[in-house]
């Protein structure tokens, strides 16, 4: 995640979409107010993720602005074998 200095999200949530559609934070990462490239490692579990979600709690503006010039999820795809 690339931010824009003085323009960054210092406190955010995970969260992830549950089979029953509620939404629960699974961690929260705490970037810093720089321009430079920041890589956060996620403990997610081992339950496949369909759906993330980034909830930005805090800003480092004084207006809450958030501006994020580049933003990447890497992970594991997962196939869903269906029973017959």
């Amino acid at each position: 995640m690339t931010f824009q200095g003085g323009f960054v999200g210092t406190r955010c949530a995970v969260q992830v979409q549950s089979a029953e559609g509620q939404w629960e934070t699974k961690q929260n990462v705490y970037p810093e107010d720089v321009n430079r490239r920041q890589i956060f490692e996620l403990d997610l579990g081992d339950v496949p993720i369909r759906t993330l979600k980034l909830v930005f709690e805090q800003s480092s503006d004084f207006f809450g602005r958030i501006t994020i010039y580049d933003l990447d999820i890497l992970g594991k795809e997962y196939t869903i074998e269906q029973s017959v």
